[in-house]
């Protein structure tokens, strides 16, 4: 899906939405852990499933796993 006409703010921290961007319907939330990979010589954010994250001990949704 492509969106246009919002404002993306990238930087070395990471990408700040636009405001008006709802990524609800993603069924994304806060606390998510997403993992940069290469694709077909394209590179793309990928969310890691919550498994995956309390498998490798990071946070998921505020708590140490």
């Amino acid at each position: 899906m492509l969106h246009m006409d919002y404002d993306w703010d990238l930087d070395t921290h990471g990408i700040n939405f636009d405001r008006e961007l709802n990524v609800n319907f993603l069924g994304w939330k806060d606390g998510d852990i997403f993992k940069l990979v290469t694709e077909n010589g394209r590179k793309r954010l990928v969310k890691v499933d919550d498994i995956e994250a309390f498998t490798r001990g990071h946070k998921v949704n505020g708590r140490i796993s």
